[in-house]
């Protein structure tokens, strides 16, 4: 008996060991050959998880809080976050392929110290292991195997998701627009709502930034629900959310300057001086430090673009939304605006979240995606999951076919 439990233990240290060493190669791999801007986004952040495999005698962590990022399979510093896997999970995790935060959320995997520390960097961390596998040649499924992880992942708490809506119904007359839209949107990364022109995209945003009612549901913001806030309430969250809208919508009687200056006067007890260096400080960033006198009428559609998401920014929100930013862009300048979203990410963190048709656009920001039709989520997750869907509307929406469910009606 004695030697059957000891072969059976050495057979799980093994196991642990073959685990950890795939999972610090794989993590170590990301950080030197992967997509360089979702690289950028995941340092920024400046979190360190330690990755406990098996009894937690070994592990993996993933050192992003110095000058240098690294992968290390021994070092025992405090790290940000500890999460404990079973040797399966940290395999299935190597390969993109891990749920993590539901399985944090439901018990499946422990985890200990800032959880949302770890939920910022999941979203996108997600994107370099998959893209990982698929530069390993490896295809297919992106189901979790049943060692990994048993049972059905209950929803993340509310509190731990960026936004969350619940059942939102919004009709105009006889018009239904949303009809009982479940939207979870995860904490950090870029989230783009996709789906075709009328869909409801833009009313469900309007929602979540309180400037409509639903006719039934609940819209919440980390956990808070807007059914419940009063509207100065609602006026002091929208100081955590900028937005980009579809046209830019800047003043055409002030100056660029003074439009990206709007939010600061209104919202914060600046200086003049303070709220200079932060307009010219945005414009740059968006590269507009020359056209600061210019009006909104003397400016191109795509200069006009860039005006709208410096002032979306100008507050320093943690959740920013875009409105069909390509909206009336032609395809070079919309592929030069998805960079400058993914660089803006980059430089600024948080929540992002582009509301759009494109799927050019979808492709080349997304780290999660929400499939919207006839107002309600026909699909929901990560970027390389939804473009594997075998989903017949998902399917031919992103493949842009003219045979399927969606039609000219």
């Amino acid at each position: 008996m004695q030697e059957h439990m000891t072969a059976a233990s050495q057979l799980r240290d093994t196991a642990d060991a073959h685990a950890c060493d795939e999972l610090a190669s794989v993590l170590g791999e990301v950080l030197r050959h992967g997509d360089p801007a979702r690289v950028r986004r995941v340092v920024r952040l400046g979190r360190s998880v330690r990755f406990r495999v098996g009894d937690g005698a070994r592990g993996v962590a993933l050192a992003l809080d110095h000058d240098t990022p690294f992968v290390d399979g021994d070092s025992e510093e405090v790290a940000d976050v500890d999460v404990q896997l079973t040797a399966a999970q940290a395999s299935v995790l190597a390969r993109g392929r891990l749920p993590l935060p539901a399985a944090i959320v439901c018990g499946q995997v422990q985890a200990t110290g800032d959880i949302r520390a770890y939920l910022e960097i999941d979203v996108i961390l997600q994107g370099l292991l998959a893209e990982a596998r698929l530069r390993a040649g490896e295809h297919g499924t992106t189901s979790v195997p049943d060692t990994a992880v048993k049972g059905e992942l209950s929803t993340p708490d509310s509190s731990l998701l960026a936004v969350e809506t619940r059942d939102l119904h919004k009709r105009f007359g006889r018009q239904r627009v949303l009809a009982g839209a479940d939207l979870r949107i995860p904490e950090g990364g870029i989230s783009v709502v996709l789906g075709p022109s009328g869909t409801g995209k833009s009313v469900l945003l309007q929602h979540i930034i309180g400037l409509m009612r639903p006719d039934r549901g609940d819209v919440l913001i980390r956990g808070r629900s807007l059914a419940s806030m009063s509207r100065s309430d609602i006026l002091g969250l929208r100081r955590e959310i900028g937005v980009m809208f579809q046209d830019g919508a800047l003043f055409s009687a002030s100056t660029v300057y003074d439009n990206v200056a709007f939010p600061l006067r209104e919202h914060t007890d600046l200086e003049d001086a303070q709220i200079d260096h932060v307009v010219r400080a945005r414009l740059a960033d968006v590269g507009l430090q020359d056209a600061t006198d210019r009006f909104p009428g003397q400016l191109s559609g795509g200069m006009r673009k860039r005006a709208g998401l410096a002032r979306a920014l100008a507050l320093d929100p943690s959740i920013v939304l875009c409105d069909e930013p390509d909206s009336g862009l032609d395809p070079v300048r919309t592929a030069l605006l998805a960079d400058l979203l993914v660089e803006q990410h980059a430089n600024v963190g948080g929540t992002m979240i582009v509301v759009t048709h494109n799927i050019a656009l979808a492709r080349h920001v997304a780290d999660h995606i929400t499939v919207l039709w006839q107002g309600q989520v026909r699909q929901s997750g990560m970027a390389h999951e939804i473009f594997e869907s075998d989903d017949p509307f998902v399917r031919q929406f992103l493949s842009g076919d003219s045979v399927g469910p969606l039609s000219m009606g």
